[in-house]
């Protein structure tokens, strides 16, 4: 008998929750720390993807290939970002946010490997291996990042949730600005050794104290689980992400939205608040690449030569640049959650095109009035316009893309719409860098920045009419704004 109550007691205990609702976690001081560190630990895999993007600005000089072949190693990490992109998506919801963090370090590691590994002078084929593998890792890391720290980082604090999920742009920048710094002092493939070793150190922090998103686990019917993941992040309950969220977050969110299958959610596009976010965002993406966004990036030695900067090495302007763009990221996740999209785009495009353009009229100015290399002012006008197209680009045009994503889609088709914005984005970068020194070598370097400047004026006119404005409105009033009806449309409708 003493047994069989002992076994009735210990089943009603199986059943119990594992926190008792007198004891869920209360918000503490020391849980806002706990939450800051863990934003920091998500993001740290997003410092490797960073120098896989600024890796070949650095490292082309220190490579025997030729031009051709140098388009193909700078461009090829871009394709393996967008199949990064494709992948992360159904990843993520079939096996959790921590997995795909985990999953992203594990193929860095075997990327940066091939790049580090110098046996011999170096292989084309191994090279564009290399750089394909860390392409891909680094598609994967924003999209997990992201949804956890929408999921459950500073849930009850929507200002600070919005800072925290900017982290892994702040990453990524960090990551750029280092690749920068490293390969102006060393050969390219200490740098990847160092990127391994960064890579190592991420898979260590994010395996040991992220616990996984209580949210998705509770999705999954984990229903304890989801409670100890919960008491371990101090917070009261699975967060669910708000519909009006003006974060990038929301292009994460799709775990906690019943999904349609693939072939309805075709049939969603044919709905104007899907399809015209689609294309709008698709043209944002076009005109963010070939008005020589990350084409600065990636080529930034080149293009400080091609603009006539003869002041100081072609090396330290890069790594100012780099560090530009770390402050002004920083600066960036303070503002965009209280400024407006559109003003935001408006002038970094309006200031990419009077910097570009200013730089051309220099090229060709300079070639008529046979301006030697002196310490003039004349001289620091190209560094001033390069410097300032950085800054500009940064604020508004290399992020906001990124950052409106989940902003604008509705919430049935927002996995899918995110997935193809975003492969079509890093395919438009494959081809802008690809073509890149083509390019400049048929129009000249006066031709290469009056392009760059003309593309910029079209996609300012084009995010000035056609851009939303999504700061201040719920998603419902977005998507309203998409299904409105023009006057053409009434007319037709009347007649």
């Amino acid at each position: 008998m003493a047994s069989s109550s002992s076994k009735e007691t210990d089943i009603e205990e199986e059943k119990k929750p594992l926190i008792p609702p007198e004891s869920k976690a209360e918000p503490e001081n020391g849980s806002i720390y706990r939450q800051l560190f863990l934003g920091m630990v998500v993001v740290l895999p997003s410092i490797a993807a960073g120098m896989a993007i600024g890796f070949s600005a650095t490292s082309l000089d220190s490579i025997p290939i030729t031009i051709s072949d140098g388009s193909w190693f700078a461009s090829t990490v871009f394709l393996g970002i967008a199949v990064g992109c494709s992948m992360i998506y159904p990843v993520m919801e079939k096996y959790g946010r921590k997995p795909s963090l985990i999953s992203s370090c594990i193929i860095a590691i075997v990327g940066w490997l091939y790049l580090s590994i110098r046996a011999g002078p170096p292989s084309l084929g191994k090279l564009l291996i290399g750089r394909f593998i860390t392409g891909v890792s680094a598609g994967m890391t924003s999209a997990p990042a992201a949804a956890y720290a929408t999921e459950c980082l500073s849930v009850e604090n929507a200002e600070l949730r919005a800072v925290l999920i900017t982290w892994s742009t702040v990453a990524m920048s960090i990551g750029i600005l280092f690749s920068y710094v490293m390969g102006a002092m060393l050969a390219y493939y200490k740098v990847a050794s160092l990127a391994v070793l960064i890579s190592v150190f991420a898979f260590i922090m994010v395996a040991i104290f992220i616990p996984e998103s209580p949210s998705w686990l509770q999705s999954k019917g984990r229903t304890g689980d989801a409670e100890w993941a919960q008491k371990q992040l101090k917070i009261k309950a699975p967060a669910k992400p708000t519909e009006g969220s003006t974060t990038q977050t929301s292009s994460t969110d799709t775990g906690s939205q019943p999904q349609l299958s693939f072939l309805d959610s075709l049939k969603e596009f044919e709905k104007p608040e899907a399809y015209k976010p689609l294309l709008i965002m698709i043209f944002f993406f076009f005109f963010q690449q070939f008005s020589g966004v990350y084409i600065v990036i990636t080529y930034m030695v080149d293009i400080t030569r091609i603009a006539g900067i003869v002041l100081f090495n072609p090396y330290f302007i890069t790594v100012v640049g780099g560090t530009l763009i770390l402050i002004v990221s920083v600066g960036a996740s303070f503002v965009y959650p209280k400024t407006s999209v559109r003003a935001i785009a408006c002038i970094s495009g309006f200031g990419m095109a009077c910097s570009m353009l200013f730089i051309a009229i220099y090229i060709t100015v300079r070639r008529s009035w046979l301006i030697g290399p002196t310490y003039s002012i004349v001289n620091f006008l190209p560094l001033l316009a390069l410097l300032c197209n950085i800054v500009c680009s940064t604020i508004g045009f290399l992020i906001l893309p990124w950052s409106m994503i989940g902003d604008v889609f509705p919430l049935q088709v927002k996995g899918l719409a995110s997935g193809v914005t975003t492969s079509l984005g890093y395919i438009f970068s494959f081809i802008a860098i690809k073509m890149f020194p083509s390019v400049s070598m048929g129009l000249g370097s006066a031709g290469t920045f009056y392009f760059f400047g003309i593309m910029s004026v079209f996609g300012t006119l084009f995010v000035y009419y056609y851009l939303p404005e999504t700061r201040g409105k719920t998603l419902e009033q977005v998507l309203d704004g998409w299904s409105k009806k023009t006057k053409y449309d009434q007319q037709v409708e009347t007649a």
